[in-house]
């Protein structure tokens, strides 16, 4: 099986979120998607299949599990689409999950996926998430599926050391921690996801689909510049709208494609 390293939210100073791209005629089952993302170790393997002209069907699977949603990972497939003779001429594309659509499309250098803008809401920090990343917390919204604690620095947000395994047992996706940003980023995150199997994201696209909002209510305003304080680190341009989030970020191939062998993804 044939995949490509693409690594999203790269820049001169930050390393970014790497993600695999697997283009084939069809998706396979569950469980052959599972142990093709668990072999090939990246924090998200983007499974996809042409589904008519500029479209593609998709599936997300870290190493441990499968996501209803992964940027990221779409952002990198997008790139790589971009650069074969198929969709080298297209301004967009579509990816069609289970759970929506997204559209990529090219902005510059960047590419730009627009996503809808998810329901958030304001409420007090849960004493038990405020416990486990051991921070205390200076405001809180949440999603259907993540939880956004505020804190009040910067260095407060590169300081956290959280409790995974107690993350883990909570009822929340995942735990987007954020601060104001300092030297021209508005805002500055960590994001965690310990019950997906995956400690600290480096770059999470769909966190900042609530940190978008969730900073235009702060801030009073709708465009941002945004750097994820990961150790890779990456950095990212939002945009909120009433109906959607529009991200943008840099997307860098690395040279080559690379094989599996099928007869190893039998076991792990």
């Amino acid at each position: 099986m044939r995949y490509h390293i693409v690594d999203a939210f790269k820049d001169g100073r930050f390393g970014g979120n790497p993600a695999a791209v697997v283009v084939g005629p069809d998706l396979p089952g569950d469980e052959l998607l599972q142990a093709t993302a668990y072999r090939i170790g990246v924090p998200t393997t983007a499974f996809l299949t042409p589904d008519g002209d500029g479209q593609y069907r998709v599936r997300w699977f870290t190493p441990y599990a499968e996501v209803n949603l992964c940027g990221h990972a779409t952002i990198a497939g997008a790139r790589h689409l971009f650069a074969q003779p198929a969709d080298a001429d297209r301004p967009r594309l579509r990816f069609v999950s289970a759970h929506g659509v997204i559209t990529a499309e090219r902005s510059g250098d960047l590419i730009a996926l627009t996503l809808p803008r998810p329901a958030l809401t304001a409420a007090e920090p849960p004493p038990e998430v405020v416990e486990a990343l051991g921070t205390p917390a200076v405001a809180c919204a949440v999603s259907p599926d993540d939880v956004v604690i505020e804190v009040a620095s910067a260095e407060a947000v590169a300081a956290v050391r959280p409790d995974f395994p107690a993350l883990a047992r909570l009822p929340f996706r995942g735990h987007i921690v954020t601060a104001p940003g300092t030297g021209g980023d508005d805002f500055v995150s960590r994001t965690f996801f310990p019950s997906l199997g995956l400690d600290e994201d480096e770059v999470c696209v769909t966190a900042h689909a609530k940190l978008a909002p969730y900073w235009a209510g702060r801030l009073g305003r709708s465009r941002f510049s945004a750097l994820q304080m990961s150790p890779r680190g990456g950095r990212l341009e939002v945009q909120d709208a009433p109906d959607h989030v529009r991200v943008l970020g840099t997307a860098v191939p690395r040279a080559g494609d690379h094989e599996l062998p099928l007869e190893r993804l039998g076991s792990r």
